[in-house]
């Protein structure tokens, strides 16, 4: 009995260290990224740095979308560096978790002899060259599961947990206190209040503990924006922006996990002073995820994405190179135990 005990501890462990470090969500990204939305044990923290290297041509279109650096008729070059907390607790007796995060970086563009009059900067012909450096708009996101997560207060409760179906709710807020010139096209804050609502759907398949897990993540969401007042002395507004995500993840073995990864996103028409601008975002971009588990307690997830379906005139590249550190106070206590014996 003590020995199947101490193994059914064990796999405890190791199952809430694998989820723990499974995921450290992007903030603000492009993307929320594979396993992004797996429940932890009550009391888990997770602390995530990321960098993004964008790369978009856009040629012969006038979409204009700040929150993902689409500028018309620009090739655009972006370092993104990205930071997040999280802390997974029990809300209405089910498993959610609470995160913030801060952005910053640097974006440069070069601005072709296409674009349109309303996007041009006061004291500025339609062809030049722009760049921002600063820090992004941070946020603050809340989730909670809806179906198939119960709280999880213990190791007995993750033992217990057979994930199949499940379905969370995940509200997203972010605050426009980021770095702003209402005089230049490029910019790293929005200058207006935005938010998402999303509804992360998983199915877990195979047996679930480290090394032979694997899931199917479907993300719908939509992004809301309020208006900019002061976008180069005018009114602009956006209609909403609809994102579709998924993944396919699977275990290679006890620390390494790879998934397949698609973004389809539509919408956000642009309007200056009430006049539409320009065509609807549609792009779709396929990619994939590379997560090593180091330690116990830090992974290192890479990843890349390109378009290939949706607008021929926009072209899109994203790297990603993203450190993550998670921790539990009652598993680093079993951990001690284990290794003194």
């Amino acid at each position: 009995m003590n020995i199947i005990n101490g193994h059914n501890r064990l796999l405890a462990f190791l199952a809430a260290l694998a989820i723990i470090l499974s995921f450290g969500r992007p903030a603000l990204a492009l993307d929320d990224g594979a396993r992004a939305y797996w429940n932890a044990k009550e009391g888990t923290e997770v602390v995530g740095f990321q960098y993004l290297k964008l790369d978009m041509d856009a040629s012969a279109v006038v979409q204009f979308d700040p929150g993902q650096y689409i500028y018309p008729n620009s090739d655009i070059e972006a370092s993104i560096f990205m930071a997040n907390w999280s802390r997974h607790i029990s809300l209405l007796k089910r498993a959610s978790s609470l995160s913030f995060f801060l952005a910053g970086g640097d974006i440069s563009a070069d601005i072709d002899a296409a674009l349109p009059v309303e996007f041009q900067p006061p004291g500025f012909g339609p062809n030049f060259s722009q760049s921002a450096t600063g820090f992004a708009d941070p946020g603050v996101q809340l989730v909670v599961n809806l179906y198939g997560t119960p709280q999880m207060k213990n190791n007995v409760d993750l033992l217990n947990y057979e994930p199949g179906w499940t379905l969370d709710a995940a509200m997203m807020l972010g605050i426009p206190i980021g770095e702003y010139d209402s005089d230049k096209l490029v910019n790293m804050g929005l200058n207006r209040w935005f938010g998402r609502v999303a509804f992360p759907i998983k199915y877990h398949f195979g047996v679930f503990d480290p090394g032979h897990m694997s899931s199917f993540e479907l993300i719908p969401s939509v992004w809301l924006f309020a208006e900019n007042d002061d976008f180069l002395g005018d009114k602009m507004e956006n209609d909403p922006l609809y994102q579709l995500e998924s993944h396919l993840t699977h275990d290679f073995n006890i620390g390494f996990f790879g998934s397949l990864d698609a973004l389809y996103r539509n919408g956000f028409q642009s309007k200056i002073d009430g006049v539409e601008q320009g065509d609807e975002l549609e792009i779709g971009n396929l990619g994939f995820t590379l997560n090593y588990q180091v330690t116990r307690n830090v992974t290192i997830r890479t990843g890349f994405s390109s378009n290939v379906f949706g607008d021929d005139d926009l072209n899109t590249s994203i790297g990603r190179l993203m450190f993550v550190y998670g921790w539990n106070p009652a598993d680093e206590n079993i951990y001690r135990v284990q290794g003194s014996h």
